[in-house]
């Protein structure tokens, strides 16, 4: 996807775009059940046991936490 995609799923606290440096296609499977441990950065396939690290979130981190950038803004006291 372009970055764009990504920033917009930060802002508005839609989806949380997580990656990967490996190929998730080459290691799961359609029907392969999985776990995602945000907090740890990792994701299991718990049908293989198979687990993927995840890049950290970095700065986007507090902007998810808060729900969007506009919540974040909010609680930052950047918007009243």
């Amino acid at each position: 996807y372009a970055r764009i995609f990504y920033r917009n799923s930060v802002n508005g606290g839609y989806v949380v775009p997580l990656e990967t440096d490996d190929r998730l296609i080459d290691g799961i499977a359609t029907g392969d059940e999985v776990e995602l441990d945000v907090a740890a950065g990792t994701l299991r396939d718990l049908t293989t046991g198979a687990e993927y690290p995840l890049q950290p979130l970095g700065d986007v981190a507090e902007i998810i936490e808060a729900g969007g950038i506009f919540e974040y803004a909010r609680k930052t006291g950047m918007l009243k």
